[in-house]
């Protein structure tokens, strides 16, 4: 990629060099990602010790229900009996995060003298609040990668987008774009071919719609086309991790997990409970009486019990219905310490029938998981570092100009050992929009 001097030079720098020296710098964007520190890890020798083969990891799936007990008055024994069980492939995702600097911008910022805070440690942090940003996409998408599908086409250097990881009503359109961000049009009515790569100069955002204006035109854009991340050379479509809408099958359209096809005779029990707004009380309300019918119905379907071992489950949902849930069980008191639960990461979680539930901005709006925890892991090859070759330097020089480049890399992915022991309610009304959109 040939240096792009708009990114970071010295001139944008001036805002950091010094007038009165002070060591402190204040982030304005939220950084929180509760559900992904509390996802089991798992990596070769790690605590669900998984055979690595090739590019992934296998595992077994017991995708059938234990029978073969019989009751027999003469003493005979019965036929061997067993439980269907296939295997799993998990393979990893390419993710990365790259940051460059002009050479001048270095050299003015080197000294505490000359500037609020080193730019080498600057770039590096907000490459890391970066990678916490797209993990908390990732957690909560579909392995698409898609950012949202155009609603509308203006001109070639304007678009109308919504649909947050391209389903219809899951929020903000502007919910995973941005300005800077280099995205490309994929032709939906054509096999997703490429139609233009630009960057994003504007982002007006307007209820659930976006509308971007474009830094290079883009001809041909029509409306369901996809829009995603993008290299010079490639496209994030279809390269991202699994996240909980296909891990959980929302709307049935993700029968497919890791190689195992809940469509398959036999294999029906490889897939996660659905309710929809036709099983809830009330849309308007979530009620006790539903987050009861999700639990009950994942035990019956898995085994794994919320009730009985509350602190193996996780309720996730929007911030909009987390302040239902919280009208709803506690309309005549406040909140005291005891309604809080600690989890994993030093976060606090509203208890809910003894579970924790935990709001983040990037669930799909009107949705609440109830996720087994155990059942529920991260696997990498490569977790979140410098991507370098053995003793060669992180800051790789730009043949041809007087800058530098930094990467991050992580070769990585989600799944699910057991996708019975998951759980959703869809579409709840949630009009509130608690979000990172502005």
């Amino acid at each position: 990629m040939a240096y792009d001097p708009t990114f970071i030079n010295d001139a944008e720098i001036a805002g950091l060099l010094m007038n009165v020296y002070e060591g402190v710098r204040e982030k304005l964007v939220p950084i929180s990602t509760p559900v992904l520190a509390n996802i089991q890890k798992a990596r070769a020798g790690g605590p669900r010790n998984f055979q690595w083969g090739g590019n992934g990891v296998r595992f077994n799936a017991r995708v059938g229900r234990p029978v073969g007990m019989v009751a027999s008055s003469s003493g005979y024994f019965p036929n061997h009996a067993t439980a269907l069980e296939t295997q799993g492939l998990l393979d990893i995702k390419r993710m990365y995060v790259t940051r460059e600097v002009d050479g001048l911008a270095v050299l003015g910022t080197q000294s505490k003298k000359a500037a609020y805070q080193s730019l080498v440690k600057k770039v590096i942090e907000e490459a890391k609040d970066a990678i916490e940003l797209g993990m908390a996409e990732i957690v909560q998408g579909n392995g698409t990668g898609i950012k949202g599908l155009i609603t509308a086409v203006g001109s070639t250097t304007s678009i109308t987008v919504s649909s947050p990881y391209g389903v219809a009503g899951a929020g903000e359109g502007g919910l995973h774009l941005d300005v800077g961000m280099q995205i490309a049009v994929l032709d939906t009515s054509g096999a997703d071919a490429v139609l233009g790569r630009a960057t994003i100069t504007v982002a007006a955002n307007s209820g659930d719609s976006v509308v971007l204006t474009l830094g290079t035109a883009i001809p041909g854009m029509a409306s369901t086309d996809k829009v995603v991340a993008c290299t010079d050379s490639d496209t994030s479509y279809n390269a991202y991790p699994n996240g909980l809408i296909n891990i959980t099958n929302r709307g049935n359209a993700y029968t497919s997990l890791h190689g195992i096809d809940a469509a398959t005779a036999g294999y029906s029990r490889w897939n996660s409970v659905r309710l929809t707004s036709a099983d809830v009380i009330d849309v308007e309300v979530v009620s006790e009486s539903d987050i009861f019918d999700l639990i009950h119905k994942i035990k019956g379907r898995s085994g794994k019990d919320a009730k009985s071992k509350p602190g193996e489950f996780l309720l996730v949902g929007t911030v909009g219905l987390e302040k239902k849930l919280v009208e709803q069980f506690y309309p005549s008191r406040n909140l005291t310490p005891q309604d809080f639960i600690e989890i994993k990461g030093g976060y606090k979680a509203v208890s809910i029938f003894g579970l924790p539930f935990i709001s983040d901005p990037m669930v799909p709006a009107g949705t609440i998981y109830l996720i087994h925890l155990p059942s529920l892991v991260w696997v990498d090859s490569k977790d979140w570092g410098e991507v370098r070759f053995q003793s060669a330097p992180a800051w790789r020089f730009i043949p041809g100009q007087d800058a530098f480049q930094y990467t991050f890399g992580a070769y990585l992915n989600l799944g699910t050992t057991n996708r019975a022991a998951h759980g959703s309610i869809v579409g709840y009304t949630d009009a509130n929009r608690y979000s990172l959109v502005i």
